[in-house]
């Protein structure tokens, strides 16, 4: 059915469409079967940008506080920034933001791929849905025209499936996100997925499924118009070839991907192993790029057209149980989560695992973390084979680490229990806790935070739950990036250091960016780029970090919101407790007060973690909430 689009006067409409932004944002109420649209206001622009930062202030404007996640009344916002569809490299990511059903959390998610372009071209800067249907729907956005339209037909499909569906039934023209299986059941650690690519931690794809809301597709062809087009172009053009320059950018992560990185972090006693019991995993060498390269991997490709990097690559298992599987990656975050975790060494039982995961639609890092976390129940007695469906949870067992996935994947036997997350298996366990290996209800991802103290703290104040990519400083701290830091240090300098990193990677969720491009650029280079296309007068990349500062505090307020604080800026005991038993950190712990105290005093936030109000007004946020 067709549901035709209004204008509300909210906003006051400052033309910000020649800033590189469209100047609308499309609302989609699926209850009401209606559609609205609003003009973007130019004071929220500049103060927040677009992407995360829009996304949060929207996400924060239209919710109160305690909204439950699978609510009609929780919206799921798909927001692009200020350098979405253009010439600057890396600029196709889509930014999801919503409660998070896995951390009850602010949760802002990232995909890559076309779509977040595509969705630009329809004419609007962000689609905000919000609702439910009785029945399961698509919404199709056809040139800045809005349709529901019925998709009981798709309902069950994997994301691959009803992509292919999808094109067939509109148009290969149009760039698809969709949900699989997973997210239909409401999975906590379902994801939302395009051309196999992932928004996919913290259970975006449950609230898209809580909707009854199967896919949805876009398809536009309205231009992009920037303030200082010369010197936009100027400024791309030299980011592009600083990426095209940079060894990590322009060799390494080409060559071997995100895995570039994994026997470094194993030689660091970094690289979690046995569900973070070590760091050091003695079969990495068979699991590395360098491996994958020689044996799975294809080819390589980027996400999308303006990207330099072509981290991304293509594995085809040739030979042995899992003949002719394909699968996009695997990158680190699955290497790790399903292989060293896991005690796995067996590439294409990882490969098939991932595959696994993005048919059903869920995030590899919360099923590999999962079953690491199953293994050491096992190991320990916790759980019997009997309560595992007859698999024999031992470490290093390819068959058993698939096993487990495929029944959480389909929500089978026990991977309907299993599918709810580490945390909640934990209740069940009461004694599992000291090593059930999550912040705030998610899952940690792929660096030992005992032999990288800034990780340690970013896992703990990241908004979202545990995190690699708030605050990536395991460049810095176990890779030598930007001259290296030593990685055991917990000192006010490495907290400020945690700070800038965490205000920059807001920037570039803004812009919005993909992360890598902090491999290869400086944020000078972006902010000529942010500045050139949107005209705003920011003075130097100093101030574009006060709009990174800003938008962290923003979430901080949403989160404080909903009743966190201090109390949830932990990690498990683990972590705080048990020394790391081998590497060059050996015999540490995550020494986290003491940063959690010099970290909130830095951001002018109180003992408890409570952005004061002085540093609120500072920052301008008392203007536009």
């Amino acid at each position: 059915m067709s549901i035709s689009g209004v204008v509300d006067g909210g906003f006051v409409n400052m033309e910000l469409e020649n800033r590189g932004y469209m100047g609308k944002i499309l609302y989609v109420d699926l209850t009401e079967c209606s559609s609205r649209f609003q003009h973007l206001d130019e004071k929220v622009t500049y103060l927040l940008l677009g992407g995360k930062g829009l996304g949060l202030w929207l996400l924060y404007k239209l919710t109160e506080g305690g909204v439950d996640p699978l609510s009609p009344s929780n919206p799921l916002i798909f927001a692009t920034g200020p350098l979405t569809g253009t010439i600057a490299p890396t600029s196709s990511k889509l930014c999801v933001v919503t409660k998070s059903p896995a951390t009850k959390t602010l949760l802002d998610s990232y995909c890559g791929g076309f779509f977040a372009s595509e969705l630009k071209f329809t004419g609007y800067d962000c689609l905000v849905i919000k609702g439910r249907t009785e029945r399961p729907v698509m919404v199709v956005i056809d040139r800045g025209e809005v349709d529901i339209k019925p998709a009981e037909n798709l309902w069950g499909l994997t994301t691959a499936e009803t992509e292919s569906n999808v094109k067939r039934m509109l148009g290969e023209d149009f760039k698809v996100v969709c949900i699989g299986p997973a997210g239909e059941r409401l999975s906590p650690i379902s994801g939302i997925f395009s051309n196999m690519r992932c928004a996919g931690r913290g259970g975006a794809g449950a609230v898209m499924g809580s909707k009854n809301l199967k896919a949805i597709a876009v398809r536009g062809r309205e231009p992009i118009s920037v303030y200082d087009g010369e010197r936009f172009k100027k400024a791309a053009w030299i980011a592009y070839r600083t990426l095209r320059m940079s060894e990590s950018t322009a060799r390494s992560m080409p060559t071997y991907g995100t895995a570039n990185i994994l026997l470094t972090i194993n030689e660091m006693g970094a690289l979690p192993t046995r569900n973070f019991q070590t760091g050091r995993f003695d079969r990495a060498e068979e699991i590395s790029g360098e491996s994958f390269r020689e044996t799975l991997w294809k080819s390589d490709h980027a996400c999308s057209l303006n990207c330099p990097i072509r981290c991304s690559k293509f594995a085809l298992v040739e030979s042995g149980t899992f003949k002719s599987v394909g699968v996009d990656g695997p990158d680190y975050e699955t290497i790790f989560s399903l292989g060293s975790n896991c005690g796995v060494s067996d590439k294409q039982a990882i490969c098939y695992a991932n595959y696994l995961c993005d048919m059903y639609g869920i995030d590899t890092i919360s099923a590999g973390c999962i079953v690491a976390f199953v293994m050491e129940l096992y190991e320990k007695g916790e759980i019997s084979k009997q309560e595992l469906d007859g698999i024999e949870a031992n470490w290093g067992d390819a068959e058993a680490m698939v096993k487990l996935v495929e029944k959480i994947a389909k929500c089978e036997g026990i991977g309907k229990f299993l599918q709810l997350g580490v945390r909640e298996i934990s209740k069940r366990y009461p004694n599992s806790k000291s090593y059930a290996m999550e912040v705030k209800g998610l899952e940690m991802p792929g660096y030992e935070p005992r032999a990288a103290q800034g990780m340690g703290l970013c896992y703990a104040i990241s908004e979202r739950g545990a995190c690699h990519l708030r605050a990536y400083t395991a460049g810095t701290e176990l890779c030598g990036h930007l001259g290296g830091i030593d990685p055991l240090s917990y000192d006010r300098v490495k907290v400020l250091h945690a700070i800038d990193r965490q205000d920059e990677k807001a920037v570039i969720d803004s812009a919005v960016l993909c992360f890598f491009t902090l491999f290869g650029l400086r944020l000078k280079e972006v902010y000529q780029m942010i500045t050139s296309c949107t005209g705003f007068d920011y003075e130097d990349e100093s101030e574009l970090k006060v709009v990174g500062e800003r938008i962290i505090t923003l979430a901080r307020l949403f989160n404080v919101r909903e009743g966190f604080g201090r109390k949830d800026d932990t990690l498990p005991d683990r972590s705080l407790k048990t020394p790391l038993p081998e590497g060059p950190a050996r015999g540490e712990i995550v020494h986290l007060e003491p940063m959690l105290n010099e970290y909130y005093k830095a951001r002018g936030w109180d003992e408890n973690g409570i952005p004061t109000l002085e540093r609120i007004k500072e920052l301008k946020l008392t203007e536009i909430l």
